[in-house]
């Protein structure tokens, strides 16, 4: 059943919607490590017959949610907002950051990432907005 849960719980959080977040963000891995340590047995206790994908998990802790023990929901409520907060900030990235990439990045071709790997070397002197955004989309580690 362990195997069963990964891949649940990776595709749970790339299912999930905004949530109220704190200042920070988290990744893929640290979510599943905070869901399997908090939701794991809830998981295998009320969907373990549940089909994998398509947000089938997710609708099932939800289903659940009266009979999911209380720290689960919360874990579930903190690691999806910190999730959303991270792939929101990857999403606006570029358009945040586009007057600091004007300016130093002049002239990278807009693939393969270059952009943003000259962007991440400029990170110490772009803006505040953009030097926030690179932060929360977790490109700063």
């Amino acid at each position: 059943m362990r195997s069963v849960i990964l891949p649940a719980l990776v595709a749970l959080a790339c299912l999930t919607g905004g949530l109220p977040a704190s200042a920070q963000t988290i990744s893929f891995g640290e979510a599943y490590d905070r869901l399997a340590h908090s939701c794991g047995r809830d998981i295998e206790k009320f969907c373990g017959n549940t089909s994998l994908g398509g947000g089938a998990v997710k609708a099932c802790l939800e289903k659940n949610q009266a009979r999911v023990s209380a720290g689960c929901r919360q874990t579930q409520a903190e690691t999806f907002g910190l999730l959303a907060k991270r792939m929101n900030a990857q999403a606006v990235a570029i358009k945040v950051c586009d007057r600091d990439m004007q300016q130093y990045c002049r002239g990278v071709q807009p693939h393969d990432g270059y952009l943003l790997s000259c962007l991440l070397k400029a990170s110490k002197v772009v803006g505040p907005s953009c030097k926030q955004v690179i932060v929360d989309a977790g490109w700063d580690e």
